[in-house]
């Protein structure tokens, strides 16, 4: 046999309905606090994320920032063999800079990167023209080069994984970003409010 349970219901002085003051109360506004802090979170991640982007956007794409990775012995022992290199580009660059640029063209390799320290800086021309040599070699390098030809300058050493990425700033990139997005766009566990249920009610009978 089911019993049924009768409750008494207090009177609304007012005469409205009961859920007008649901509504309103401070239960209600509690619950939508979260889902307004969860927006702001995934803005500012957003934010976050395009800034990391601009950050590290390479300069051979038009960035301020580029990934060399070293190749040889020429420059020990400040760099080694598989380094990787992060570079940032300036305005300008003196002499003792550590910097990595492309052999210009119609030179003895052209289009290939370098990294070395500057030993010389030629301000007669419209543009100064550097010349390099590397700390480890007896020699100074055949090539002469334009601020333009400079990726940038060495800011942070990364000893022994630039094999991982074979030279690529790209991939680079990409693994950067990509582990940005994971982070931004991961859900996070939803807590239970003060004084919810955390399972579903259940109604016994006799």
């Amino acid at each position: 046999m089911t019993q049924e349970i009768l409750r008494p219901v207090a009177d609304n002085a007012s005469g409205g309905a009961e859920s007008d003051t649901v509504a309103s109360s401070p239960r209600h506004a509690e619950q939508q606090q979260p889902r307004t802090r969860g927006g702001v979170r995934k803005v500012l991640g957003w934010m976050l994320l395009v800034m990391l982007v601009v950050a590290i956007w390479p300069a051979t794409w038009g960035g301020l920032t580029g990934i060399t990775v070293v190749n040889g012995h020429s420059m020990e022992p400040a760099y080694e063999n598989n380094d990787m290199v992060l570079t940032l580009r300036h305005s300008s660059y003196a002499v003792g800079d550590v910097v990595s640029y492309k052999v210009p063209e119609g030179q003895d390799g052209a289009g290939g990167r370098v990294i070395h320290r500057i030993i010389a800086v030629d301000d007669s021309g419209v543009q100064p023209v550097f010349t390099t040599q590397g700390d480890n070699n007896p020699s100074v390098d055949p090539w002469r080069f334009s601020t333009t030809d400079i990726v940038g300058e060495a800011t942070l050493r990364v000893p022994r994984i630039g094999g991982a990425f074979n030279g690529s700033s790209g991939l680079m990139l990409g693994a950067v970003v990509g582990f940005a997005v994971l982070v931004v766009l991961w859900p996070s566990r939803p807590k239970p409010q003060n004084g919810a249920p955390t399972t579903k009610p259940t109604h016994e009978t006799d």
